[in-house]
């Protein structure tokens, strides 16, 4: 074995003596920057797999509303990019660090309402605000990607879409429950109607034809859309707000 094998084992050592020590802590594995670029990366190999839609209406309408609610995101401060992905899918997701695409279907479904678009960019943006989507990665990758990151290996991009497929999955009740409130308060402090949340999860709702029974609830890491409008709706009466929805 070679010196330079033996540098690199003793740096990898270190590295992950140092994440164990710092998660026994409550601390982040991933810092800022590297959260940063890992979302950019994953971002980027994600929007291959879409394209960027390329109607100038509906990139201006999210970048315009997505600027809004970054004004009213609260700290920690990243780099928001809201893009429009040129697919059907209805769906939205937020990467790490601060890019965060919606969908084209997503607006179509939404009538291209700007209150219940400015919703889903806030929930998207609660999501990394409030560290979700970085904490999953952590713990579903841990320290594989934090060597990739700190060495720049060939299995970055692996890392970059295993990332890709993370963000397409539910975040958990408590972290769904936050960011649905959050994107609410988000929209509201940004000038657009929050009451429009209730909209956009009856829609959902519509979509997806059918709630969990009580079995799926149980067991599922993401809540129904009928608890999710009724959690929404105690949201908005303790708040005192009141709208159009």
């Amino acid at each position: 074995m070679n010196r330079r094998t033996v540098a690199l084992i003793c740096v990898i050592v270190v590295v992950v003596l140092t994440s164990i020590a710092l998660t026994g802590c409550g601390k982040r594995l991933i810092g800022k920057d590297q959260e940063i670029k890992l979302g950019q990366d994953a971002g980027d190999d994600f929007e291959g797999k879409y394209g960027r839609e390329s109607d100038p209406r509906l990139t201006a309408l999210v970048s315009t509303i997505g600027a809004d609610i970054e004004r009213s995101a609260e700290p920690p401060d990243y780099p928001y990019d809201y893009r429009v992905l040129a697919d059907d899918t209805t769906n939205a997701v937020a990467f790490p660090g601060g890019r965060v695409y919606i969908f084209r279907g997503m607006i179509k479904a939404l009538n291209n309402d700007r209150d219940k678009i400015a919703w889903v960019l806030g929930h998207e943006t609660t999501h990394v605000a409030r560290q979700h989507a970085v904490r999953r990665i952590e713990r579903q990758l841990g320290y594989e990607a934090i060597i990739a990151l700190i060495f720049r290996k060939k299995n970055a991009a692996r890392i970059a879409s295993a990332v890709g497929g993370l963000v397409l999955m539910d975040y958990g009740r408590d972290n769904e429950y936050e960011a649905d409130r959050m994107g609410m308060l988000y929209a509201h402090n940004a000038g657009y109607d929050p009451t429009a949340a209730v909209a956009v999860l009856q829609t959902f709702q519509e979509i997806q034809g059918r709630e969990p029974n009580d079995f799926e609830i149980m067991f599922a890491t993401h809540p129904g859309n009928q608890d999710r409008i009724n959690h929404a709706r105690n949201y908005i009466k303790q708040m005192g707000w009141s709208g159009q929805y």
